[in-house]
């Protein structure tokens, strides 16, 4: 039979895996809603300082050089005609490090319709770095492309249960 005090180490440890888990999807749809919108310093600050994005089409190492490419004139011409769908994701918190995986879908509207412009595959690498959740390395993949399944390859990669 388990104690109380176990008990409560036991649903002390749940709830903070749970809050985990929340806080890190929060911050993975935080990073589409504000490039959607346009404000590429919050998008950015979902990224360490030293954090990389690795996309496709080039990779971005650090917070300043993701902040560029959300200040680009090709990403600021979508700024309201854009919606970032991120997730949902399967997330596997170790500790202060987590894996989580999924696609991701932004749409875009042109004239006057509006179409699917990108579906990828993610694979997004997060650390808790005084007391909050980080991106440390996002890796995006088109569907399509000869990389696409990628992001759900290699050791860290959150299973599916």
């Amino acid at each position: 039979m388990t104690t109380l005090e176990q008990r409560v180490e036991d649903l002390t440890r749940r709830v903070q895996a749970l809050e985990d888990e929340l806080a890190i999807h929060r911050l993975i749809v935080r990073y589409g809603v504000a490039a959607d919108v346009g404000d590429a310093e919050a998008a950015a600050a979902t990224f360490a300082d030293d954090g990389t994005y690795d996309v496709d089409v080039g990779v971005m190492r650090g917070r300043a050089a993701i902040t560029a490419m959300l200040r680009s004139e090709r990403h600021q011409a979508m700024v309201g005609r854009c919606a970032h769908q991120i997730g949902p994701a399967v997330v596997d918190v170790q500790g202060d490090r987590a894996t989580a995986v999924g696609y991701s879908r932004v749409y875009l509207a042109d004239q006057g319709a509006v179409g699917i412009y990108r579906v990828s595959t993610n694979r997004w690498r997060l650390e808790r770095r005084e007391g909050r959740w980080a991106v440390v390395d996002r890796t995006t993949r088109r569907l399509g492309h000869t990389e696409a399944l990628m992001p759900f390859a290699g050791p860290g990669t959150a299973q599916v249960p």
